[in-house]
C-alpha cells in the first residue's frame, strides 16, 4: 500500500490546500519532479505551472504561480504567490489577459515593467494549460 504525506499549499492570500497525499508533481526551472511519501528533505523553487496532486488514487490540477517547495521530516510545504483549481479557472478569461500581456510586450517597458509582464505571460499560460488537462 501506498503511504501518504502530509501536503500544504499556501498563498499570500489563503492556505490553499492542506491534506494527506500519495504523490505531488511540481515543476521547476530544470524540469518536473515528483515528491512522494519519505522523499529525502529538499527546498526547489517552482516555476509557474501545473501541480499536480494524488489522493486516493485520483489526481487533482491547479494552477500555481512562482514559489518554492520545502519537504522535510515528511511533510511537504508549497509556497506559491497564487493557486487555483483547474476546474475553477475560466479559459476565456485567461485567453484575453494572455493576449493583453503579450500585446504589452511589444511596447516600450521598463525593465520592472517588463519583468512584470512577462511573469503575466507565464502565469496565464499556465492556467490555460492547467484547465485543458483532462480530468
Amino acid at each position: 500500500m501506498q503511504k501518504n504525506f502530509k501536503f500544504f499549499v499556501m498563498t499570500p492570500e489563503k492556505d490553499f490546500f492542506n491534506d494527506e497525499v500519495a504523490q505531488i508533481v511540481v515543476s521547476t526551472p530544470e524540469g518536473e519532479m515528483g515528491i512522494m511519501a519519505e522523499h529525502m528533505p529538499i527546498i526547489a523553487v517552482v516555476a509557474e505551472s501545473t501541480l499536480k496532486i494524488e489522493m486516493g488514487g485520483k489526481w487533482r490540477n491547479a494552477a500555481i504561480g512562482k514559489g518554492f517547495l520545502d519537504m522535510t521530516s515528511g511533510t511537504a510545504e508549497l509556497f506559491v504567490d497564487s493557486a487555483e483549481w483547474a476546474e475553477d479557472i475560466n479559459i476565456t478569461r485567461s485567453e484575453a489577459a494572455l493576449q493583453r500581456a503579450e500585446g504589452r510586450l511589444h511596447t516600450e517597458l521598463t525593465h520592472a515593467e517588463y519583468l512584470r509582464t512577462h511573469a503575466a505571460v507565464a502565469r496565464a499560460k499556465a492556467r490555460i494549460n492547467t484547465a485543458k488537462l483532462p480530468g
